[in-house]
């Protein structure tokens, strides 16, 4: 893409924000935090009314990869805590994991874009950066004419970042050799916002991405894999958000977030032995192996034999 990109415009906004500020970015029309300041909070007007100037560069770069996206008018406001001390924006829960999984994301109340959808909308635009800084043009194509298809079909508007996420995996696991897709996410992941490296980076990944249900539960074990330093993660995941045919396994989200939470000197990640248990029910091995690297894309699953 050209000018900044969403990863530095993220940024701008995460040192622009204040953990006790007093200002807020909403909605003009709706009243809404929309991404990327949702539940950010700013120390001044001024820092806030920047914010709001780089929300709106943000989104209109997003909406190059996602013509979807919502369109809102951001404004600074001022909070007030009330009597009980909550304040004005105070983010509601979401009920339950197949209610939350049904509409991708409920988790501030009143609005349609938290924290899944953010996340959603920052996996795809740091996927589509990556794309374009290697001349992938004509897999972006193929995904915007897919999704744009699928989208038409999607009564639930929540859930169109999930739609675009399967598409996403799905063309890139058409479209790139193996080894095409593991640098594209590497790249990816890279355009990311940086966390530290994790000294469990798949459990703390599925601990993250259960906060954002996009997994209603899992279980995670790790082990060393006999005589070498390697690795071996068996996980099982419930109510998985991301829907696919075919016994698809669209592995984006998971891949994307475990590789930016390992560190550099890990020579390669895979995801094998892929289980499809039910209805957005998975068991699935993670390991450090490069003899099976691979698969944190998309992968294919055999049915649990019954």
């Amino acid at each position: 893409m050209v000018g900044t990109t969403l990863r530095e415009i993220r940024r701008s906004i995460e040192r622009l924000a204040s953990d006790d500020g007093e200002y807020n970015v909403v909605c003009a029309r709706s009243g809404e935090q929309p991404v990327p300041v949702a539940g950010r909070r700013f120390a001044t007007r001024p820092d806030a009314a920047d914010a709001a100037r780089a929300t709106e560069q943000y989104r209109a770069a997003l909406r190059r990869y996602d013509p979807q996206l919502p369109f809102y008018d951001p404004i600074v406001q001022q909070t007030r805590a009330d009597i009980e001390g909550q304040t004005s924006d105070t983010p509601g829960h979401a009920t339950t994991a197949r209610e939350r999984r049904r509409s991708a994301d409920q988790t501030h109340a009143g609005t349609t874009d938290g924290p899944l959808i953010g996340f959603c909308h920052d996996v795809s635009g740091a996927v589509f950066e990556a794309l374009s800084s290697r001349d992938h043009e004509r897999v972006e194509r193929a995904i915007m004419d897919t999704y744009l298809a699928a989208a038409e079909a999607t009564t639930d508007r929540n859930a169109l970042c999930l739609v675009l996420l399967e598409t996403i995996a799905a063309e890139l696991d058409r479209h790139l050799t193996a080894t095409e897709r593991t640098r594209l996410l590497r790249a990816a992941a890279a355009n990311l916002s940086p966390v530290d490296p994790a000294d469990d980076p798949v459990a703390t990944s599925l601990a993250y991405l259960d906060s954002l249900s996009l997994i209603g539960a899992y279980g995670v074990t790790r082990e060393s894999a006999a005589g070498t330093s390697e690795s071996v993660w068996t996980v099982t995941l419930r109510e998985y958000a991301i829907d696919s045919g075919e016994r698809r396994f669209p592995t984006l989200p998971i891949g994307i977030d475990i590789l930016r939470r390992t560190a550099p000197s890990t020579a390669s990640l895979g995801v094998h032995e892929v289980t499809a248990l039910g209805d957005g029910d998975w068991q699935f091995v993670v390991t450090t192996d490069e003899r099976t690297s691979g698969g944190l894309v998309c992968t294919r699953a055999h049915a649990e034999d019954r």
